[in-house]
């Protein structure tokens, strides 16, 4: 418990005040974080927790050992974000993180009424992304969905108007 209780200190002395772990989090490290006012998220998936801490500029730690054998944490692996809080979104809890230091990503939440119409709301949300993405690359638009045909209409509705008979 002792060991436990030095190695909670040592990060939250840190600086930290939210800590993910991929693993469990004991009932006694619990108590200590709550007494600290700290938020403890445990089995987070690892894919999950790269991509917080990419965002956060935080590193993942896999343990506090340095070369001597002694145990010490580094504040430069902390990341940071504005705030952090769990909120209810229809059935599920879900964690927020607003404000990352690499700000350069974003969740989307998707709800629906059965698992067809949210498959069917991700499909049309990861196409019109990749338009996104392809017009930003390119610099330019193709226009589509009938855009030509409108066009061209137009210009001969334009044109029979020039002309005296129906021939």
């Amino acid at each position: 418990m002792d060991v436990l209780k030095d190695r909670l200190n040592m990060i939250l002395s840190a600086g930290a005040n939210v800590i993910l772990t991929t693993k469990g989090i004991d009932d006694l490290a619990s108590k200590y974080m709550v007494e600290a006012k700290c938020i403890g998220l445990r089995r987070v998936p690892k894919e999950h927790l790269r991509r917080i801490a990419k965002a956060s500029g935080a590193r993942v730690i896999t343990t506090l050992a340095n070369e001597e054998g002694a145990e010490t944490f580094d504040s430069s692996s902390l990341g940071s974000a504005v705030e952090v809080y769990e909120e209810a979104v229809g059935d599920n809890d879900f964690i927020f993180f607003k404000g990352l230091k690499n700000e350069r990503a974003a969740s989307i939440i998707v709800r629906g009424a059965n698992e067809m119409m949210c498959d069917e709301i991700e499909r049309s949300i990861h196409d019109a992304i990749c338009v996104v993405k392809r017009t930003l690359e390119s610099g330019s638009v193709v226009a589509g969905g009938g855009a030509v045909e409108m066009a061209l209409s137009v210009h001969l509705d334009d044109y029979a108007k020039t002309l005296e008979s129906k021939e």
